[in-house]
């Protein structure tokens, strides 16, 4: 190995070791999961430093029931490309987000928002998601259970009332009413016996009760 090939790698070397590296991108003040009350709206800010100076690429996409209207993510100082697409030039910025609940937004429902921020080569400096729940009690009816009242849960779906009893029954619906049959030893081992089968219960008034999976719902 020749002297002079070896200068020339240690040369080399040294100019890897002495070129300056990238920071780290931080991206910071992310928003988290929030409730909110359907006709209003929401804005928070986000603050992005430490990147390469370049062109960036910021996008906010949003899926779910909530009903998010006008979502809109922006930088400042910030570049709006014609075919719609937002970000900023330089190495760092503040991103602004905002968007409104529409009125009609009901309550239990979500929306997951993404956002994110990526170079020109389509790469992913920084991201983040959260969720926006509507306000308000989704299932706001007490139902008649086995003898008392009881607040249904939303399920993301539907108002859940109880699971189906233990017992040998099977259950079922009749005049929006919650149903078993008797067991084996023609007794109830829940509810009462209304003359034919064993009463569970009620779902509020003007909801329609059913049962799926081995639990009793009612639509909200």
């Amino acid at each position: 190995m020749s002297r002079g090939w070896l200068c020339a790698a240690a040369v080399a070397m040294a100019l890897i070791v002495a070129s300056p590296g990238r920071a780290d991108a931080q991206c910071t003040s992310w928003p988290t999961n929030t409730t909110v009350n359907p006709g209003t709206g929401y804005s928070d800010t986000i603050n992005v430093s430490g990147l390469a100076y370049g062109t960036y690429i910021i996008t906010a996409t949003s899926s779910g029931s909530a009903g998010l209207i006008n979502l809109a993510f922006s930088a400042a100082p910030g570049v709006s490309w014609s075919n719609g697409t937002k970000g900023f030039i330089g190495s760092s910025t503040t991103m602004y987000l905002s968007f409104i609940l529409a009125a009609a937004a009901q309550p239990g429902r979500w929306s997951t928002v993404n956002l994110s921020v990526t170079n020109t080569a389509g790469q992913t400096v920084c991201s983040s998601s959260f969720v926006v729940s509507v306000a308000g009690d989704a299932c706001p009816g007490d139902v008649v259970w086995n003898g008392t009242t009881v607040d249904a849960t939303f399920d993301g779906a539907n108002c859940f009332v109880a699971s189906m009893p233990a017992g040998d029954g099977s259950p079922f619906m009749h005049a929006n009413n919650y149903y078993m049959t008797r067991g084996p030893n023609n007794v109830c081992e829940a509810g009462w016996f209304d003359g034919a089968n064993c009463y569970l219960g009620t779902p509020p008034s003007g909801k329609s009760g059913f049962f799926w999976g081995s639990a009793f719902y009612y639509s909200p």
